[in-house]
């Protein structure tokens, strides 16, 4: 049974405690810093108010299941930082303080990673989540040279991450692919063949993707993965958004529309894949 945000904020005392390690860009980013207040049954993100701060124009998908699709209580530790990249050497972000991937995974292994007191989470019941990758692939996309060659550069240093989370203590892993960038509002302004360029590169790297989780899961004692298809469901909803609540329009952004803004969806279709992933993971860790 699902439980709604009342029960998790009042009743937390009762429900088993799951502690959420999140890393990746602004599809996910609440904008929680580490060093300032931390998760809570007043505030299970922590900082700052919830739902934090969003590229989604309000919850998103990591809020929604933090405090409405779970069946244990949440403590949600967001490392995701937005225009994050994987890696700065790799695919430079919009701004050289932006943390990427390795800098999120840094932060938590020098913080949280060290379970103080203040964060007593286990192996067993923790989850740890990366969606990353869509800054790597939208900034460098169209560049010259093997496309599948830099995603599995990319992915290399992903489960370099990876390894690095699950030597921590890290057993139970959810993975989101590259969503459908093709078909973002900034990018239906862009020629048709650069669409098609796109949406080649993201198959190409969606798939060495599930590869790799599959390794990894096959490789590591103990490990539990899922991987969510965010290119099928955002291809979903956008071919009959009205379905979902939405609006028609799939080339406009802002309330009730797919889009929040022109690269980012929104609050409503936030809360279409936080339902599909609790689905996914059905109640067995969050």
């Amino acid at each position: 049974m699902l439980r709604s945000t009342s029960l998790l904020f009042c009743a937390g005392s009762a429900m088993a405690q799951t502690y959420w390690f999140s890393f990746g860009d602004s599809y996910s980013q609440t904008w929680f810093d580490p060093t300032g207040e931390l998760p809570s049954t007043a505030n299970p993100i922590g900082n700052p108010e919830y739902p934090g701060w969003t590229a989604a124009g309000g919850e998103n998908w990591v809020t929604f299941l933090t405090t409405k699709y779970n069946t244990s209580l949440v403590f949600t530790y967001n490392y995701a930082y937005g225009g994050a990249t994987t890696d700065a050497a790799l695919v430079a972000p919009y701004e050289d303080t932006v943390l990427s991937f390795v800098d999120q995974v840094a932060e938590f292994t020098e913080g949280a990673g060290t379970k103080p007191e203040e964060t007593p989470w286990t192996s067993e019941e923790s989850l740890f989540s990366v969606w990353i990758g869509v800054n790597d692939i939208g900034n460098s996309f169209w560049l010259d040279g093997d496309r599948g060659e830099f995603s599995d550069t990319l992915l290399d240093r992903d489960f370099e991450m990876v390894e690095t989370l699950y030597e921590t203590g890290g057993r139970n892993f959810l993975f989101l692919n590259l969503p459908a960038l093709e078909r973002t509002p900034v990018m239906l302004n862009q020629t048709e063949e650069g669409r098609a360029q796109e949406a080649s590169v993201i198959a190409v790297h969606n798939a060495k993707l599930a590869d790799r989780v599959a390794d990894f899961e096959a490789t590591h004692d103990g490990v539990q993965t899922w991987l969510w298809d965010s290119y099928a469901v955002f291809n979903e909803v956008l071919d009959d958004p009205t379905t979902y609540g939405l609006n028609a329009n799939v080339s406009g952004y802002g309330d009730g529309y797919f889009w929040g803004n022109d690269y980012h969806p929104g609050e409503g279709a936030n809360k279409v894949f936080a339902e599909r992933i609790a689905e996914l993971l059905d109640g067995a860790i969050l």
